[in-house]
Order: structure tokens, then sequence, then C-alpha cells
């Protein structure tokens, strides 16, 4: 359906200086623009920023991610997830299932997806990597563990990371806690249905948190998860909560709880 824009009122004059009528005068007050303000494409957009995006996706893994991975269960990744981080062998080695076959190229262009993850490419301004699983049986109980980089591209007030790049890591947390409720991975056999997040402290660009699901309850196609998104506090040793969820994620018929 195309949407197209009324004009306005004839008795009415569009004005330079009526705001009322022009949103773009709103969104960029005039003390931040001069005539230097003026953005060319080619050059803001097609070359140094993509030499910025590129050098983005080459990072440095603190230290504790490998140092913890080890505890998080078993790797959940799938192909061109983190295939250029390999943190080791034997942790490669604990691939999983249905989650952890071969690393592939091109697997979502050759597997029906249209572009690259929002939470989980090399290019994604906020990516999840490294998850873990460890299970519970009946499901409940079921804790699904990973890394988060909010890179700069993730920026909104300056230096800090945008409210939205926080609640998408959450939703992606609790689809992909649901998808082990069975006891095994089973991508994309659930739909998030309602997510619940609390905002509690801003976030730098450029840090690295670790993200948290567990289940905690499981009736019929509905799966109930909870969700904290935690930075580590080297000096205290303590766990500093950024961000609080809860989430419901509805199965798809075959994977009820019968």
């Amino acid at each position: 359906m195309t949407m197209t824009v009324p004009p306005l009122p004839k008795n009415r004059k569009n004005e330079p200086n009526d705001t009322a009528r022009q949103p773009h005068a709103l969104l960029l007050p005039s003390n931040r623009l001069d005539s230097s303000s003026t953005l060319d494409p080619v050059k803001n957009f097609d070359g140094d920023s993509k030499r910025q995006r590129l050098s983005e996706t080459k990072r440095d893994l603190p230290s504790w991610v490998k140092e913890q991975r080890p505890y998080w269960g078993e790797t959940v990744s799938v192909p061109e997830w983190d295939e250029d981080e390999s943190l080791s062998e034997e942790i490669d080695a604990s691939d999983s299932g249905e989650c952890g076959k071969g690393k592939t190229d091109g697997y979502r262009s050759k597997n029906g997806w249209k572009g690259t993850d929002l939470c989980h490419s090399r290019q994604s301004p906020v990516r999840i990597s490294h998850y873990g699983v460890q299970y519970r049986d009946g499901g409940i109980g079921t804790t699904l563990t990973g890394v988060v980089h909010f890179t700069n591209s993730a920026e909104s007030h300056a230096g800090f990371c945008h409210g939205g790049s926080m609640t998408s890591v959450m939703d992606d947390v609790i689809g992909w806690t649901a998808f082990h409720v069975t006891g095994a991975c089973v991508p994309w056999s659930g739909f998030t249905a309602q997510v619940n997040v609390t905002l509690k402290r801003p976030i730098v660009v450029g840090s690295y948190l670790k993200i948290i699901g567990k289940i905690c309850k499981w009736e019929g196609r509905k799966v109930s998860i909870k969700a904290q998104l935690l930075f580590r506090e080297e000096i205290e040793g303590v766990d500093m909560i950024h961000c609080t969820a809860e989430g419901l994620v509805i199965l798809k018929e075959t994977h009820k709880k019968k």
C-alpha cells in the first residue's frame, strides 16, 4: 500500500519559519547546522564510514571471555556466527548437535535469508557471540550465556549506546534460550511474543558485557524467560546489572510441551 502525503490546506502558506509544518526544523535545530553541514554521500558514507565499519569488525575480546566461556556450557553457534573468533580447539570441539554444524561460507544466503543477522554478524552495531548453554531436565532452569559487544555504531547520546540496542540483544537471548527448552538446540522453533525490558545503567560504546537468559516456565507452547545484561567490575569483583528483561516465546505447534 502506498501512502500519499496530503497537500497543505489552500488557506495556509508553507512559510519558511513555520516549524509546525516543517518537521525537519524540529529534528535539526538551526544552531547545529551551517553551510558546512551538508552531507556528501560519497565522502561520508561510501569511503570513510566503510573503512571504519571494516576496522570495527576486527576486535580483541577481553580476557574474561576466554576465562569464563568454558563454564557456560555447550557451544551454541550456527555457521557464520563466530567463525572469525575461535577461542580454543577445546571450546570449538564442544559444539552441540543441531547448532554445531560446520562453518560454511554463505550459509544464510543459501538457506533463504536476505541479509546478515541483526545481532550476530561481524558488521552488527551490537554483536552477540560465543553463546553457551547449560541444560536442565524438563527445560526449566536451562541457561544460555554469551558476550555482547556494543560497537560505536550503537551510539545514541554522545559516548553511550542506544536503549534500542540493549532491547535488541534481550530479544535475541530470550528467543535463543527458548530454542533449547526441549533439551536440544532447535533454531527458529518459536517466535518472541513479548519482551519487557528495564534499562538500569547506560552502556559506554565499545563495551563488552555478559548476557544471560534462563527459562523459568514452560506451559504448552509458551516459554517464559528472564534475562540479564551484566558488566564485570574488575576492581570490586562484582557484576553490575545494566539491563533486565522478562520475555515470552510461543513455540511452533510441533514443539509444544505435551
